[in-house]
């Protein structure tokens, strides 16, 4: 790469933006660049964690591989998103594996490197912790959607997410579904079942990886009154299976009636 190249690369990671053009020539002498077709691996779980890395195009994914098959998605790293750092601070090995689920291009920044220059600049010490913090609040909320939402109010939120941030109500889906339905703690039979149950209702229209909304509203109006029939549901079969336990408890406690014959 050239060195022009890699200027512009770097100067334009929001993580690098304000470094001092002695650090910015310092750093240049650790980065390396990384391609990567789609499909390879950048790293496996367990493998040493001695670098970090900045995404500049393209997409990561990182997971957790599974026996059966069904690996569990736990980030997807978007452009200018910086990840492995955390393992990094930790001396822990990788707890997930990387790999590109399109062509990508890299930054990596070794161990040494990086510490470097956390200790020569705050400013991107404090960048790194907001980026970091960050992440950690993702997590949560995601945990937090996955204990509280059921699988079809999982469904409709990435939904109604998609066509914010693609500003429209044709939607593409930019992930295969096995992928979306990892992200959403869901089976892939799970997810296409409530597209199929929604396409049903005429919420929305199914064509490969294209989706029609037709109302937003009424999609989200639909999860809603979704969610609170299931609560009912649920407050009713405890009530229902309290009722049966204490009548067999009574049942049990009853003493026995004793003959006045014989």
């Amino acid at each position: 790469m050239s060195k022009i190249n890699l200027d512009g690369l770097l100067s334009n990671q929001a993580l690098f933006r304000h470094i001092s053009p002695f650090e910015l020539e310092s750093l240049k002498k650790e980065v390396v660049k990384l391609e990567l077709d789609k499909g390879l691996s950048l790293f496996q779980k367990g493998d040493t964690a001695d670098a970090c890395f900045i995404l500049v195009y393209g997409l990561i994914k990182l997971a957790i591989p599974s026996s059966n098959g069904s690996d569990k998605i736990v980030e997807l790293i978007r452009p200018g998103q910086c990840f492995g750092e955390a393992m990094l601070f930790l001396e822990e090995p990788y707890p997930f594996y990387a790999e590109s689920l399109e062509p990508s291009l890299l930054l990596r920044l070794p161990k040494n490197a990086l510490f470097k220059l956390l200790d020569q600049s705050p400013t991107i010490a404090r960048q790194m912790m907001t980026g970091l913090s960050h992440r950690l609040l993702g997590f949560i909320r995601s945990v937090e959607r996955q204990s509280s939402h059921n699988a079809m109010q999982r469904v409709v939120d990435y939904l109604v997410q998609v066509a914010e941030t693609q500003d429209s109500n044709d939607i593409r889906l930019e992930l295969k579904k096995n992928v979306v339905a990892s992200l959403l703690n869901l089976t892939p039979e799970t997810f296409s079942r409530m597209l199929h149950h929604l396409s049903e209702l005429d919420l929305i229209r199914v064509s490969a990886s294209r989706i029609h909304i037709n109302c937003l509203t009424a999609l989200k109006a639909y999860a809603s009154t979704n969610a609170a029939q299931e609560n009912t549901s649920n407050k009713n079969s405890t009530r229902a299976a309290n009722r049966k336990s204490t009548s067999e408890l009574t049942s049990e406690q009853a003493p026995e009636r004793t003959s006045s014959f014989g």
